[in-house]
């Protein structure tokens, strides 16, 4: 009597076990073919994106003579370069050996800070938010395709956090021999405790929780200098500045060494 139940506790073990494996074989199936539909997508807008690219510089090079629709124009182009570095991150999150297989390009620091300006000129516009850039760089580093991203969030975030009528400063020094970048604006203000948690995935500040936002720029930002052994830290000065909106404000620094 006992052997039969133990015989029946292994053949339902047994069962359960083929269930599993079924499942798990299912599973697999799934998940590969979701890869190849991901993949098969990436590949498309890649194209759709160089095509746009094409078309941009285009109608830029058609339209010198109207500066309003040449700067529209010209920032179409760049901000369809951001989809494929954004593209390139997602390959490196699928895969972090993909990252191996991007290639560096020499690039200017300044050039791709303005380039930046120019594509949120819009936004900041409608916002009535001035862009500035203080100083000069001549430094360059070998950038890899998803450089791009690292002065986008930082301007995107300042903006978006911004109130009406204020600048943000961008700002190039030179510090023992290492250039450093600081974006200066005013934000929600961000206590002691918060501030080392800003470059975690999804963390927002308490005061921002209202706001747009998933608390991925900063995140993101941290990975790409990651990536090229760039120092990236936040500061905040001059603490409950002022009031807007009942919200309170601080100058709130990111700043960037190379």
């Amino acid at each position: 009597m006992r052997y039969d139940k133990q015989n029946k506790r292994i053949e339902n073990l047994s069962q359960q076990v083929t269930d599993l494996i079924r499942q798990n074989a299912a599973l697999k199936k799934e998940v590969d073919s979701t890869r190849e539909i991901l993949n098969n997508t990436l590949h498309e807008i890649r194209r759709f994106s160089a095509q746009l690219s094409k078309f941009c510089e285009r109608i830029s090079r058609d339209t010198q003579s109207d500066p309003g629709l040449n700067q529209a124009a010209l920032s179409a182009f760049y901000t369809a370069g951001m989809i494929s570095s954004r593209l390139a991150y997602t390959d490196i999150e699928l895969n972090p050996k993909a990252i191996e297989s991007q290639t560096p390009l020499r690039s200017g620091i300044f050039k791709k800070f303005d380039k930046t300006k120019r594509i949120l000129a819009e936004e900041a516009k409608n916002r009535n938010v001035t862009i500035s850039l203080f100083g000069e760089s001549r430094t360059e580093i070998d950038a890899l395709p998803v450089f791009e991203l690292l002065p986008f969030v930082i301007l995107e975030n300042a903006v978006k956090y911004s109130p009406q009528n204020q600048t943000i400063e961008i700002i190039f020094e030179s510090f023992s021999g290492r250039q450093q970048v600081t974006v200066k604006s005013y934000g929600p203000d961000v206590e002691d405790d918060e501030l080392p948690r800003l470059f975690e995935k999804g963390f927002r500040g308490a005061l921002t929780k209202t706001m747009p936002g998933e608390g991925l720029g900063l995140f993101l930002a941290k990975r790409v200098c990651d990536f090229h052994g760039i120092s990236i830290f936040a500061e905040v000065r001059n603490r409950k500045k002022f009031i807007f909106n009942g919200i309170e404000y601080s100058e709130f620094l990111i700043q960037v060494r190379f």
